[in-house]
C-alpha cells in the first residue's frame, strides 16, 4: 500500500509528465486568470502551477493578469509568439462566465499562439454557452486542452475539436505539507457559500443540533456525554472565502487600480504581478490554518479534500452542486484511506464522529492509503 506522502508525489509526478512535452522547446510567455480573489483552493492551484514551472526549469511567465487587469494589448505586447497558458480550476463552462469570457477572449485574440488549458472541470448548464465554447475552441489551431477528470475528459472529447488530455490538478504540485498547528477542534465543516454549493443549509442545521447538544450535556453531570463522543463535541462550520484586509492586500488593490486606470503604465503592471505569489501564499496560509484546526474534516470544496490529502487529514467528502468532487475523487483519489465519500450531511456526521472515536485522527491516523 502506498503511504499517503507517496501517494501525493506520485500524483505530482504525474502532472509534471503530463506537462513536459507540452512545454519543451516553449516560452512560457504569459499566464492568463491570477485568482484575485480570497477562495484558497484557487491560489493552491496558481502556487502548483508556478511550482510545476520551476520543477521544469522553466522561468516564471513574463505577463500575469487576472480577469480584471487582462489586456489584449498588453498581453501581445509582453508574449510575441510565445505560449500562453490558462490558469487550471474548475471555470471551464458557464458556472463562472467572467472566467470563461477571459479564456474565449485569449483563444479568439491570439490564434497563432500556442495556447494550453491547464487543467479544468468542465461543466455547462447553457446549450448557448457550450456552442459558443466549441465554436472558439474549434477555430483555435494550437489549443492544448487539460481536464483533471475522467468526466470532463469524455465531455471535451465529445464536444471540442481540441487535443484533451487528462491531468490531476495543479495543487499536488505542492507536495505534501506540515500542519500550521496542533488540532483545536474535532471536526471542522468546510462548507461551501457560493454558487457550487449542493449543501447551504445543512451544515449550519447541523451544526446548530451539535452545539446545542453539546450545551445540554455540559449544563448536565447526570446525562453525561455517551461513551466514545469527544469532549468540547460541537462542529466548526466555515468557509474560506472571506479573508482580512492586509497590507499585502491594500497594495494589491492600489496596483490593480492604477492598473486599471492606466492600462499603458507598464511599471504599475509589473508591481502588481510581483504581489501575486506573496498574496495567493498568504491566502493558501489561511486555509491550511483552517484545516489544520481539525482532526476530522468534512467538506464540499475540491482543495478542501485535496489540501486535506497534503496535510494528511482524515476527511469526509460531500459533492458540490454538479458533481464535480465525486468526479476526481473517482479519477485519482478513491484509494486514499484517509477519505471517506458521504451521501448526505447526516451521513458524513457520522462518519467524522465514527473515525473519532476509533482513534483515527491527523496525528493518529495511518499513513497508508
Amino acid at each position: 500500500m502506498r503511504s499517503a506522502r507517496q501517494a501525493v508525489a506520485d500524483l505530482r509526478s504525474v502532472v509534471q509528465d503530463t506537462l513536459r512535452p507540452l512545454l519543451a522547446g516553449q516560452r512560457v510567455a504569459a499566464l492568463v486568470d491570477f485568482p484575485n480573489y480570497p477562495n484558497v483552493g484557487d491560489s493552491a492551484i496558481y502556487l502548483g502551477q508556478i511550482a510545476c514551472l520551476r520543477s521544469l526549469g522553466l522561468k516564471r511567465p513574463a505577463f500575469i493578469c487576472d480577469f480584471r487587469t487582462y489586456d489584449r494589448r498588453a498581453l501581445a505586447r509582453a508574449a510575441g509568439d510565445g505560449l500562453i497558458l490558462l490558469t487550471g480550476g474548475g471555470s471551464f463552462g458557464d458556472v463562472w462566465p467572467i472566467a470563461q469570457e477571459c479564456r474565449e477572449d485569449v483563444l479568439r485574440s491570439f490564434p497563432s499562439n500556442p495556447v494550453v488549458q491547464l487543467p479544468q472541470t468542465i461543466h455547462f448548464g447553457s446549450r448557448n454557452a457550450l456552442d459558443r465554447a466549441r465554436r472558439t475552441v474549434g477555430a483555435h489551431p494550437r489549443f492544448q486542452l487539460l481536464v483533471r477528470d475522467r468526466r470532463s475528459l469524455e465531455f471535451a472529447r465529445r464536444e471540442f475539436d481540441a487535443p484533451a488530455t487528462l491531468c490531476p490538478d495543479m495543487a499536488f504540485c505542492l507536495g505534501s505539507l506540515q500542519r500550521m498547528a496542533p488540532p483545536a477542534n474535532d471536526i471542522v465543516w468546510l462548507s461551501r457559500t457560493d454558487a457550487e454549493s449542493a449543501h447551504p443549509a445543512e451544515a449550519s442545521v447541523l451544526a446548530g443540533t451539535e452545539r446545542a447538544a453539546a450545551g445540554r450535556a455540559d449544563r448536565s453531570a447526570n446525562h453525561p456525554e455517551p461513551a466514545g463522543t469527544p469532549p468540547n463535541g460541537a462542529i466548526r462550520v466555515t468557509d474560506w472565502i472571506d479573508e482580512p484586509v492586509t497590507p499585502l492586500l491594500r497594495t494589491n488593490y492600489a496596483l490593480m487600480g492604477m492598473t486599471l486606470r492606466s492600462p499603458s503604465l507598464h511599471f504599475s503592471r509589473r508591481l502588481l504581478m510581483r504581489t501575486f505569489e506573496p498574496l495567493a501564499r498568504q491566502r493558501l496560509r489561511r486555509g491550511l490554518r483552517i484545516l489544520s484546526s481539525a482532526r476530522t474534516i468534512i467538506t464540499d470544496r475540491l482543495h478542501g479534500h485535496i489540501l486535506s490529502l497534503l496535510l494528511s487529514i482524515p476527511h469526509v467528502i460531500l459533492d458540490n452542486s454538479y458533481g464535480k468532487i465525486s468526479s476526481f475523487y473517482e479519477t485519482w483519489t478513491h484509494g486514499s484511506g484517509l477519505v471517506r465519500v458521504a451521501g448526505s450531511a447526516g451521513e458524513a456526521v457520522a462518519i467524522a464522529r465514527e473515525w473519532i472515536a476509533g482513534g483515527r485522527s491527523a496525528d493518529t491516523g495511518p499513513e497508508d492509503a
